[in-house]
């Protein structure tokens, strides 16, 4: 556990490192930087979770597996999104029906994310969440929806209402479910552990990747809606900031998915120092 802890300890700053260099980067460079290192990274996670899902059997194997896809196909949406050659490539044979296909991809990654956590719970054996799990639900509740909602406030009030926007306005709050999903899923997994005396901080790291990837951009623009003139409209920290977040994310679940995996051994190893 010691072992655990200095590796989260070193790993999670060089992660915060990795993603706020592009901060500090000129516009575009800080643009490329930011497309390789997401999916890659991404990719990064991927492997690591079929690497963890080796060590566990049934839900929590499948649940590791259902993680790995889920950061498969988020990696791909964020290719395709961003313009490049695959994306130009699957634009020019789709067409209009383009945007469909990413909906679609949307739709089935979302749906590996609750397959991950269905299968966590089933570990867990859905034990009752006590007066702090509920306290803590009940906070997610109200910031998810706040920060999903309250950016995109003056879209909703528009004379006209176009169908991309409600589109737009869905895919937020279907991110706000998943994360208002993830943290009993969380407090759940640390209960069923503290009873069987062993720790979740790696798990903790890994669900606070998730949430810090889907909703901390959220957070941003909210902040931005409530204290308008803290940046300037033209600052390309409006969207290098994103990219920080989203890359930060990434990082921290594939940091808390190697720690996850190595936690026994370190484990092992010190009581074997400790007997020797």
């Amino acid at each position: 556990m010691n072992q655990t802890r200095v590796f989260l300890g070193v790993a999670l700053p060089i992660a915060v490192v990795i993603a706020i260099i592009g901060l500090f980067l000129p516009e575009d460079n800080a643009t490329t930087y930011y497309l390789v290192l997401q999916p890659l990274s991404l990719l990064v996670g991927a492997i690591l979770a079929i690497y963890v899902s080796a060590a566990y059997r049934k839900e929590f194997k499948a649940a590791m597996m259902f993680c790995s896809a889920y950061l498969l196909l988020f990696m791909l949406a964020i290719i395709l999104l961003s313009r490049n050659l695959l994306g130009s490539f699957f634009i020019g044979i789709l067409g209009q029906n383009f945007g469909a296909l990413v909906w679609l991809l949307q739709l089935v990654t979302y749906a590996m994310l609750v397959f991950f956590a269905i299968n966590v719970l089933r570990v867990v054996n859905l034990r009752q969440l006590n007066r702090g799990g509920w306290a803590l639900f009940v906070i997610t509740v109200v910031v998810s929806l706040f920060i999903a909602i309250y950016p995109v406030m003056p879209l909703l009030q528009s004379a006209r209402v176009e169908l991309a926007t409600i589109w737009y306005v869905i895919i937020r709050l279907v991110d706000a479910a998943l994360v208002i999903f993830l943290v009993p899923v969380l407090w759940l997994y640390i209960q069923f552990m503290k009873s069987r005396q062993k720790q979740s901080l790696t798990f903790t790291v890994l669900i606070l990747g998730v949430i810090c990837a889907t909703v901390f951009d959220y957070l941003f623009q909210s902040v931005l809606q409530i204290f308008p003139g803290l940046l300037a409209e033209s600052s390309m920290l409006r969207t290098a900031i994103p990219n920080f977040l989203y890359l930060l994310g990434y990082l921290i679940i594939a940091v808390g998915l190697y720690a996850h995996r190595k936690q026994d051994e370190w484990g092992y190893n010190a009581i074997d120092k400790a007997l020797g």
